[in-house]
């Protein structure tokens, strides 16, 4: 029998021998430049942007504080503004008062031509109204539509005299006491 063997088998040897060129200065400057690019890339997140982000915020700051200084100048006055304002602003007293313009437009609406206002005292809460060229039923129609008016708390007719015969035109003083209205107006 004669067999074969089914195994290679190896004759010869390789003895070639490759020399390691990684201490050769060309390997050296290749490794320091890989190191290098790597410290720029580092340097770029961790120095440059930083940096560029805190020049950003100081740029933003500087036109803020010019808007603030700018404002502060605006206000360099205030007391000045503050105290023409309170002079020609009303006062707490003044603002408890009613609004005189609306008491002459409800003495025009009550008297609507039937009688002829003769005078008109507003001091405080109290009005003084004297008006004549009505018949008495006028006038009690005038107190009427007065004590009506959520601005009128109460009237006392002073005087409606007459001289002349009866429907002859009187003369009429009412006081009237004013409150303010609960609308707040």
């Amino acid at each position: 029998m004669n067999r074969k063997s089914a195994y290679p088998t190896k004759t010869s040897m390789n003895l070639f021998y490759k020399p390691d060129r990684t201490t050769k200065p060309a390997t050296v400057a290749l490794y320091v430049l890989f190191a290098l690019t790597c410290l720029l890339g580092l340097s770029k997140l961790l120095v440059y942007d930083l940096w560029a982000e805190n020049r950003e915020a100081q740029q933003a700051l500087a036109a803020v504080q010019d808007q603030l200084d700018s404002a502060k100048e605006q206000l360099s006055d205030y007391g000045e503004v503050r105290e023409r304002y309170s002079r020609y602003s009303a006062t707490e007293e003044e603002r408890a008062l009613i609004d005189r313009l609306q008491v002459l437009d409800l003495l025009d609406q009550a008297s609507a031509g039937t009688a002829r206002l003769d005078s008109v005292s507003i001091s405080g809460d109290t009005a003084q109204v004297q008006f004549s060229g009505a018949t008495l039923a006028q006038t009690a129609q005038i107190v009427r539509v007065l004590e009506s008016s959520p601005m009128v708390s109460g009237t006392v007719v002073n005087t409606a005299a007459t001289t002349e015969s009866a429907g002859a035109l009187v003369q009429t003083s009412i006081l009237i006491y004013l409150q303010k209205e609960a609308d707040g107006g």
